[in-house]
């Protein structure tokens, strides 16, 4: 839709069908109440899934709205920024009249400025595959030290396991010994 207040009749129409239907779900869940109770929870819960639908289908309009909004909104700017170096550069086509292109200050401060704006944005894309990859790196290294550790608290639990029996064998020895004399 290009038309922008052609679009935004139709956004109310559904929004007002919407609010139609959040006010017949409030409806069906009172008349929910005064089923008998063995058909209670079956209605109870398809008017639930009937409030589920109607969420979504309003996160979906809400969502579909949101994207129109920014669609104008960069049709705008763009309308915006021609207008801007149409009548500040005050660049004048003229039909096969030289082959020489004028370029002048606010057109190179322009492009100056989409050629740097181009170049952070690359830095910051290859900044941020360097951290993901760290990041992997330091998980893998993670994952290894983990199993070290269990590991070793598994060998240091067996370990602790084999001196107590032994320790309960000799005291038991010495009970023994104890007892018979």
């Amino acid at each position: 839709m290009r038309n922008e207040n052609d679009a935004q009749k139709i956004i109310q129409n559904i929004y007002q069908r919407l609010k139609q239907i959040d006010g017949n779900c409030e409806r069906l869940d009172i008349f929910v109440s005064r089923e008998p109770p063995h058909r209670r929870r079956t209605a109870k819960y398809k008017v639930d899934q009937l409030k589920f639908e109607c969420h979504s289908l309003h996160s979906t309009v809400d969502n579909m709205h949101m994207r129109m909004t920014s669609k104008w909104r960069a049709f705008a700017e763009l309308k915006g920024i021609s207008f801007y170096l149409i009548h500040q550069c005050n660049f004048r086509f003229r039909l096969n009249d030289t082959t020489r292109v004028p370029i002048e200050d606010c057109e190179l401060f322009f492009h100056d400025h989409l050629h740097s704006s181009h170049n952070a944005i690359d830095e910051l894309i290859s900044h941020g595959s360097v951290i993901l990859e760290q990041t992997r790196s330091q998980g893998m290294g993670l994952r290894g030290i983990k199993h070290k550790v269990l590991n070793i608290g598994h060998a240091v639990n067996w370990i602790i396991f084999c001196v107590g029996c032994m320790t309960f064998i000799v005291s038991m020895l010495f009970f023994y010994r104890f007892w018979k004399s």
